[in-house]
């Protein structure tokens, strides 16, 4: 009983996790073995005591991992746009890589395999960071305020650059080099512009 009452809670720790977080931020691997270990652990409970909502769950994961498998999956790609979404993520993300840990322990998971996960873990929480700086840094865009857009960007960009050796991070990387460098040039012509227009005062 007492192992079944823990089995429990894990699995529902891990389908908060599966539904909290985007898959943006989930690496595919590690969304494969916490879906599988869900199903596995789902089916051992509905033997004990058969639940609708542990049902439910149970079908939406087979419908996951087959559409996982046959590169049918309709990836959700919605990003951090708040603290306390980010707040949100970085807390469940927090969780995984001891129960990673504990898979690799217990020979469910090669160990190879689960440092590496850890690893895109760490990115993954980054990344989401990173997209909140994104985020704001645009409204400062909007808003005029260029140079504090560029301090946000290249303090995303300085996180994510951590991780160079994690190949989804190239993309993301080039990605905000791009946008500081379209900011570095208007930033340039706001200089020039102001220039010119005190020039142009103290000739008249």
């Amino acid at each position: 009983m007492i192992a079944d009452s823990l089995l429990q809670k894990r699995c529902d720790r891990i389908a908060g996790v599966l539904h909290l977080v985007s898959d943006r931020y989930m690496p595919t691997q590690t969304k494969m073995v916490l879906v599988e270990f869900l199903i596995s652990g789902l089916t051992r409970l509905q033997k004990i005591n058969r639940m609708d909502s542990q049902e439910a769950t149970l079908y939406e994961m087979k419908g996951i991992i087959s559409a996982l498998k046959e590169g049918s999956y309709q990836v959700n790609k919605e990003r951090v746009s708040s603290k306390v979404h980010l707040e949100k993520v970085n807390e469940s993300l927090m969780a995984l890589p001891a129960f990673l840990k504990g898979l690799s322990a217990q020979g469910q998971l090669d160990k190879v395999i689960a440092k590496s996960q850890m690893e895109h873990i760490r990115f993954m929480r980054q990344l989401a960071a990173t997209d909140l700086l994104s985020y704001v840094a645009q409204q400062d865009i909007d808003a005029d305020r260029l140079s504090q857009a560029r301090d946000k960007y290249l303090n995303g960009l300085a996180g994510l650059e951590k991780f160079t050796a994690i190949e989804q991070s190239k993309d993301e990387i080039e990605l905000l080099q791009h946008k500081v460098s379209q900011l570095d040039q208007k930033l340039h012509t706001k200089m020039k512009s102001q220039k010119k227009e005190q020039t142009t005062r103290s000739d008249s």
